[in-house]
């Protein structure tokens, strides 16, 4: 599977249906894995509002593919992925059948590329973000730059 465990930040946007600008969209979330699967808890943040919670929960079904129980912000949404092999592809929906939502996930550079699409009524909503492996600075005394800074 494509996902691997440990703490994951990402950065992008959200772009609304007719607006020609996305709002900057950041993503801090860890990931666990168990025997039945994976486990997403963290939190995302749109530019100029609240810091907001996300709960995913990832397992593997009957039917060789993925069933996926998420709680972003407060939407509630189900549904099922092939994270197996590429392209690794989802659908979700949520109880009333008035949202639906599409998703890929890829390797990038150094992470993973996450793009989708939801539909909300006759709303329509697109994001894409790029998510990286947090890192953990560790700073010492004897340690120095071998690149120049430019002034």
């Amino acid at each position: 599977m494509l996902l691997r465990k440990g703490q994951w930040l990402g950065r992008g946007s959200l772009l609304v249906e007719g607006a020609s600008l996305g709002e900057q969209l950041e993503v801090d979330v860890e990931v666990e894995e168990d025997a039945g699967g994976f486990t997403l808890s963290g939190s995302y943040t749109l530019k100029d509002a609240p810091q907001r919670e996300l709960s995913i929960r990832i397992a593997s079904n009957e039917v060789g593919t993925y069933s996926i129980d998420a709680r972003v912000g407060g939407v509630a949404v189900d549904g099922v992925a092939k994270l197996e092999s590429v392209p690794n592809l989802g659908l979700l929906w949520n109880a009333g059948g008035t949202q639906h939502a599409t998703f890929a996930l890829f390797n990038v550079s150094n992470g993973y590329g996450f793009r989708g699409f939801l539909r909300e009524g006759e709303s329509t909503f697109t994001w894409e973000i790029a998510f990286a492996l947090k890192q953990h600075a560790v700073k010492g005394d004897n340690v120095i730059p071998l690149t120049r800074r430019r002034r």
